[in-house]
């Protein structure tokens, strides 16, 4: 048997939990209150048996909560599982793949899993799109990011792609609570599959619970191409909980993140990337040696080197004020070339 050539990989650094985490843009402002009131009592009986198909019942708990139509809903294993399914779509559909760049690493990879070599199309200089160019381009389906990831900028031309582009557009709206967009409603154009997750403002990642929103026949498209059980009793229950009792820790959290956003901006002097996000990344030289002793005095960044637009860049999670005050004392002990006011 001769296997496939599988040249692709995502970098997933293993870093336990006894470092600060600024690497995944974890959300670290949620009390433990929150977890309290998320965390749910589970019957034997849920452990005991599968999930509802397809976990429909929290379909539309997500459906009630944001005034969505029945069936539009579908439950996945994270974002990066719904992004798999739309992608699977992209690939039965045919005609290619094409992404923008920078974003999310993670996308080549699924991408590639599912026998796709994507296009890929890069931002202006001043993170404009240019859209002729994509809504030209004849790919099937197209991959933007939006707040963006590593760019943190909201991609304002996504509502012009939607009415222009002739194909399936997957909208990854991770940080989307982030920039107060909280209700999913892209999916009316009809051509959009908008991913969701619960692991970046919900602050529930270790559930691993994501879910797109399109319009009903897609949905029903995606949710063939879905395992019959997406998530855990447990995870539904606690996502259920997060949506009846949660939401205000959330918005709070996310108004905490914008506050502290602003104070380590006005403490940097250098050229980075900044927006509604729940993180900051900065240009640098030098960005793998600065990471190297960052980890050293017990905090984990992301590098960025080879990006579009990042070819040497850190990317760090904000975290509450008492953290990010040690975090740019150790930044500026890293980094020579970057100005920071502590």
């Amino acid at each position: 048997m001769t296997l496939p050539d599988l040249d692709f990989a995502y970098d997933e650094p293993d870093v336990g939990y006894s470092k600060v985490r600024l690497h995944f843009n974890e959300n670290l402002f949620l009390p433990e209150e929150y977890y309290k009131v998320v965390a749910p009592a589970v019957e034997s009986w849920e452990l005991r048996y599968y999930t509802d198909p397809n976990n429909k019942r929290l379909a539309a708990r997500i459906e009630a909560h944001h005034g969505l139509p029945q069936g539009s809903v579908v439950v996945t294993a994270g974002a990066d599982e719904g992004l798999r399914l739309a992608m699977q779509l992209a690939a039965h559909i045919g005609r290619g793949l094409a992404i923008v760049e920078p974003t999310y690493g993670m996308v080549r990879v699924l991408a590639r899993q599912v026998g796709l070599r994507p296009t890929v199309y890069v931002y202006r200089s001043d993170l404009r799109l240019d859209v002729d160019a994509v809504a030209k381009s004849g790919v099937g389906a197209l991959y933007v990011c939006s707040p963006n990831n590593p760019t943190a900028h909201v991609v304002k031309e996504v509502e012009e792609l939607a009415a222009r582009f002739d194909g399936l557009l997957i909208l990854d709206a991770a940080y989307a609570e982030y920039a107060g967009y909280w209700t999913p409603r892209l999916y009316e154009y009809g051509n959009v599959v908008e991913v969701r997750t619960f692991s970046k403002a919900w602050g529930l990642a270790g559930l691993r619970v994501g879910y797109v929103v399109a319009r009903r026949k897609t949905a029903e498209a995606l949710r063939v191409l879905s395992p019959p059980h997406p998530i855990s009793a447990y995870s539904a229950k606690a996502v259920e909980n997060a949506l009846e009792r949660g939401e205000p820790y959330v918005r709070r959290a996310v108004e905490e993140t914008a506050e502290v956003r602003e104070w380590v901006l006005r403490r940097i002097a250098g050229e980075l990337y900044s927006g509604p996000v729940n993180f900051v990344t900065l240009k640098m030289p030098d960005a793998e040696a600065a990471a190297a002793e960052l980890d050293k005095m017990g905090f984990v960044v992301r590098v960025l080197g080879g990006k579009p637009l990042c070819q040497s860049c850190l990317r760090f999670t904000l975290a509450p004020l008492s953290v990010m005050e040690k975090f740019l004392n150790a930044l500026k002990a890293a980094s020579k070339n970057i100005k920071v006011a502590v």
